[in-house]
């Protein structure tokens, strides 16, 4: 019964730590970009030789040392990758809306690199035997499906963002009065990077499998509404050369429309583990791939400036907005690791005792999912623009974008 149950503990704790372990992969072809900066380690993919899987035992004494590495919790960001909000990138209605009316424009938006990280607490350079007899069983033992979406190769992890759409404005003139609504339609993807010749490269790896590599376990979609942003303003200055709007606005979370349901809380059952290790990891690679279209569901108030001023003969013109957004406190899902009380480096005897084992994977493997109450952070956000006319119907634009956003702050954690 025990040399079972530290199998399963074993496959458990491996599939996790690999996982979670920063992986670069992707279903996306970018043949002509320069990823030189990626730091990308094939040299890991050239030494491992796929040859029938040796015995578990075999490949747990390889796994060892690798579980004695862990130190420190995995994780050290609760919150997913965050992209640009698509509000933010709205023309300012001077610009777009000068006069009233409906208004879309076409946007494509692209992060190749988005900004996430993990502790690298994990030794893989020392381990590399370990880790390429845990591909190989990964391969062997679990559906392909499964193990296309787990199987991690590289050291850190690239996650990329395409977000496509129409930015929708809606204004009403009152007088010196602006009432205008501001809101967006997005398609928006999220992928793991992997080069064409990568892909073809982890795809050998299926050659025999019963069946192939899938793509589509690698990204996710999303199409939706995106928030929506109401402003009240007042024309103060209407001159032939210079204009000024200022005034109040409000975010409403339309984006709650589109959003997938909450993350699962789990109870770890070390006697099904087998069955479970896919669905848990699978909450952590959506977590972390699954697209926002907005501010994570957070109501907001705040106030703005924009202006507009004509030179040398109405031949450049010089734009400028300038916002502050308070945004309200709201319940979010986050993956928190429990608070430490094992002491590392870990007990491996220990792990044998099922309260033991429960308790180390929470601290240091998987975070569970909690409800948060947060507050999200101000937003501050600054835009100044050149506009050059060309002949009749072409305008030449260059500015400069400043979007900063207060830390958050956790208010409630409901356990």
């Amino acid at each position: 019964m025990k040399k079972n149950l530290f199998k399963k503990l074993f496959i458990f704790i491996t599939v996790l730590a690999f996982t979670i372990t920063p992986t670069k992969i992707s279903c996306m072809d970018f043949d002509d970009m320069n990823f030189d900066d990626m730091d990308i380690d094939l040299d890991m993919l050239d030494e491992v030789e796929y040859v029938p899987s040796k015995s578990l035992s075999d490949i747990f004494d390889k796994l060892l040392p690798v579980i004695e590495e862990i130190e420190t919790p995995l994780w050290n960001k609760t919150k997913q990758p965050k992209g640009r909000d698509t509000l933010y990138l709205i023309p300012h209605r001077i610009s777009s809306l000068e006069y009233g009316g409906l208004i879309f424009n076409l946007f494509f938006n692209y992060t190749n690199k988005m900004d996430f990280s993990i502790n690298e607490v994990l030794k893989l350079d020392e381990n590399k035997s370990a880790l390429n007899e845990f591909t190989q069983t990964l391969i062997e033992e679990l559906d392909a499906n499964e193990a296309s979406a787990l199987i991690p190769l590289f050291k850190r992890l690239t996650i990329q963002e395409r977000k496509i759409g129409a930015l929708i404005q809606l204004g009403f003139i009152l007088g010196a009065f602006r009432i205008e609504i501001d809101s967006s339609l997005q398609f928006s993807e999220r992928n793991f990077w992997l080069s064409k010749r990568d892909q073809a490269r982890i795809k050998e790896m299926f050659s025999d499998a019963n069946s192939t590599f899938d793509d589509k376990e690698l990204y996710k979609t999303k199409f939706g509404m995106g928030d929506t942003r109401i402003k009240l303003g007042l024309n103060s200055l209407n001159m032939s050369n210079f204009q000024v709007d200022i005034g109040f606005e409000g975010i409403l979370p339309t984006s709650k429309f589109s959003t997938d349901p909450r993350l699962k809380q789990y109870e770890i059952n070390l006697e099904n583990l087998e069955n479970d290790i896919p669905d848990i990891l699978r909450s952590i690679r959506d977590n972390l791939i699954t697209p926002q279209l907005g501010n994570f569901g957070h109501f907001g108030l705040g106030c703005y400036f924009e202006s507009k001023i004509d030179l040398f003969h109405n031949s450049i013109h010089l734009w400028n907005r300038a916002s502050f957004d308070n945004l309200f406190s709201a319940k979010e899902d986050r993956l928190i690791p429990s608070k430490q009380t094992i002491q590392t480096p870990v007990d491996i005897a220990s792990l044998l005792d099922p309260e033991y084992a429960t308790k180390f994977i929470k601290e240091y493997i998987f975070p569970p999912a909690y409800r948060v109450k947060i507050h999200p952070g101000d937003i501050i956000n600054f835009v100044s623009a050149l506009s050059f006319e060309i002949g009749k119907k072409w305008n030449f634009v260059t500015g400069y974008d400043y979007y900063h956003q207060q830390e958050e702050q956790f208010e409630t954690i409901y356990t």
